[in-house]
């Protein structure tokens, strides 16, 4: 609680409903005494948290969500075709930027998380500055392009000094053109020039603001709190060619192949295992969280390893492994689900094909190295994805049955009453602190009643739940 609010107990003003209405009300609409970071543990070298008016709710959807999980998984830089490590940071914060953007809209804030087309990929969260940077470096592009940039040596660089000095080229100091050794201006003039060449020759209009080589400097995007903003290697989640992206610099806008929470890179890495995906794991978290099922334990008594085979894909073994009568009983109810989402891999990039990743299966060897727009990855023989599967359970005969893909499945999860009283029944056990009992009926039904009523507004939610009889008569801890 905060001072005021702390006062007006004391001062026995937050007796009744709408007491606590009032309370709520304001602090929800404080857009500032409650502001603060996100998850602080995140910060570090290539990331500062995400800045929200209202942290503690954001951490709703975090723990609901468990996209922050992935975070500690270990993933290899090659299988990635990049620098992992220092990517998966920004992922995670890009995706609390997306939640704190749908929660600040407040309409149907529960639909949006489930179906937004609409993605931050390297992004800082502010438009102007973003499109500030991403002009900046079309402009360097356009004034040099048709000039023999390559061959330029310091007396040509000298002829646009007055150029120069405004748009400020990371590395390249007018004043300093003689320079030698690591921070040669003449060589990282041609370094920049190389990389902004590949992002506009291809007939992009816009470029991501990034820079080309490791040197620190004040001269790419920036964040909100001054940070140099790194790690563009997050866009290759969204299979994003660096050399080859029309980098919209007014986010989140439409990504291809994504829908939702659900598909964004960072829940699918948290729901997959270190070199393949779990279409288990992803299963029964939706059976869980969405469909408000329960899954039971895997018996001690069962080895719940799926065989290796690098002739066949994931899904065609796990069949293999779960098809006996004694194993489908429970895998039923997950892998119909999971298995929709076979369409990524385990790194959340969309796919058609599953690399059959095995020596015996190589086609061509990756480089170890390279700049950041080149894919490490090796090649491998595939096979043909199959992202078909079942929806049972949603309550409504219209919702279930067979689907496509995962954008379908989620398509009929998002119009599911009780996919969104599931939602709101975890929200009461974070805001109560405890599980929901059969006294507590009423206090979900108007939960669920305010957020329909108003158009889906979360701050409904926590209104509702926060000035019922379950929290105002709350028995105190022990």
């Amino acid at each position: 609680p905060d001072g005021q609010l702390v006062k007006t107990a004391s001062e026995g003003r937050l007796m009744t409903r709408a007491d606590y209405k009032r309370e709520v009300l304001r602090i929800l609409n404080d857009p500032s005494s409650f502001q603060g970071e996100v998850d602080p543990t995140v910060n570090g070298i290539h990331l500062r948290s995400h800045q929200a008016t209202h942290p503690k709710i954001n951490r709703f959807f975090r723990e609901f969500f468990g996209y922050p999980k992935m975070l500690p998984i270990f993933k290899d830089n090659k299988r990635f075709g990049g620098n992992y490590d220092n990517a998966k940071g920004r992922l995670v914060g890009e995706c609390d930027r997306l939640v704190d953007h749908i929660l600040q809209k407040d309409q149907n804030v529960l639909e949006e998380l489930l179906t937004t087309e609409n993605f931050y990929v390297y992004h800082s969260g502010d438009n102007e500055a973003m499109t500030k940077a991403s002009e900046r470096i079309r402009r360097i592009y356009e004034y040099f392009k048709d000039l023999d940039w390559q061959n330029f040596e310091r007396e040509d660089l000298l002829e646009h000094k007055e150029f120069l000095e405004e748009v400020k080229m990371r590395g390249v100091d007018v004043k300093n053109l003689a320079a030698k050794g690591r921070r040669n201006p003449i060589r990282e003039f041609k370094t920049a020039m190389a990389s902004f060449t590949l992002r506009f020759d291809k007939g992009q209009t816009a470029a991501a603001p990034f820079v080309s080589f490791p040197a620190h400097g004040p001269y790419n995007a920036s964040t909100r709190t001054g940070l140099q903003l790194r790690s563009p290697e997050v866009a290759k989640f969204f299979n994003i060619q660096l050399d080859n992206w029309n980098y919209p610099p007014v986010q989140p806008a439409k990504v291809s192949h994504r829908k939702g929470m659900l598909t964004h890179p960072a829940w699918l890495i948290a729901h997959a295992q270190n070199t393949e995906t779990d279409p288990v794991a992803r299963g029964k978290w939706i059976r869980e969280k969405l469909l408000a099922g329960t899954v039971p334990d895997v018996p001690i008594t069962v080895d719940a390893v799926i065989p290796e085979d690098h002739h066949k894909t994931l899904r065609q073994r796990l069949d293999a492994k779960t098809k006996h009568e004694y194993c489908w009983k429970c895998h039923q109810q997950m892998n119909p689900l999971g298995l929709a989402f076979e369409m990524y891999d385990d790194f959340g990039r969309f796919r058609t094909e599953e690399s059959l990743e095995h020596p015996d299966n190589l086609i061509k060897k990756g480089p170890d190295k390279a700049a950041v727009h080149v894919d490490l990855r090796d090649t491998y023989k595939t096979l043909p994805v199959n992202a078909q599967g079942f929806l049972k359970g949603t309550g409504d005969k219209t919702l279930d049955g067979e689907v496509t893909n995962a954008m379908d499945l989620i398509d009929r999860l998002a119009r599911s009453e009780r996919v969104r009283q599931s939602i709101i029944r975890y929200a009461f056990r974070y805001f109560m602190g405890r599980n929901e009992m059969l006294s507590d009926s009423k206090t979900l039904m108007d939960a669920d009643r305010a957020y329909v009523e108003s158009g889906g507004s979360f701050d409904a939610v926590i209104v509702s739940l926060l000035t019922s009889d379950s929290f105002i008569y709350r028995k105190a801890n022990d």
